[in-house]
């Protein structure tokens, strides 16, 4: 537990918007299909157990899922009017 203003609290309870929750499973959807690109059992039999992939591609995959995540977060954190101390209400 963190200590708040008013004493020691449990978790707190965030709500999260339609939109916010729709980018989530953006994500989470993403991030399966590349689990099932880089290892597809059909290659992986075939002893295809090599993916090349630049690293400038690997840079902008995961820039991009950062930034998705960090927009996610910062409308999380408005739309519950979270102050800068990240447990103090406003």
């Amino acid at each position: 537990m963190k200590d708040m203003q008013g004493g020691r609290c449990g978790p707190q309870l965030y709500l999260l918007s339609s939109d916010g929750y729709e980018t989530l499973k953006h994500l989470q959807d993403m991030l399966t299909l590349m689990a099932r690109i880089t290892y597809n059992e059909d290659n992986a039999g075939n002893g295809n157990a090599v993916m090349t992939i630049g690293r400038a591609e690997l840079y902008f995959i995961f820039q991009s899922i950062n930034m998705q995540i960090d927009n996610v977060l910062e409308h999380l954190d408005s739309e519950n009017w979270i102050g800068i101390q990240g447990m103090t209400w406003q």
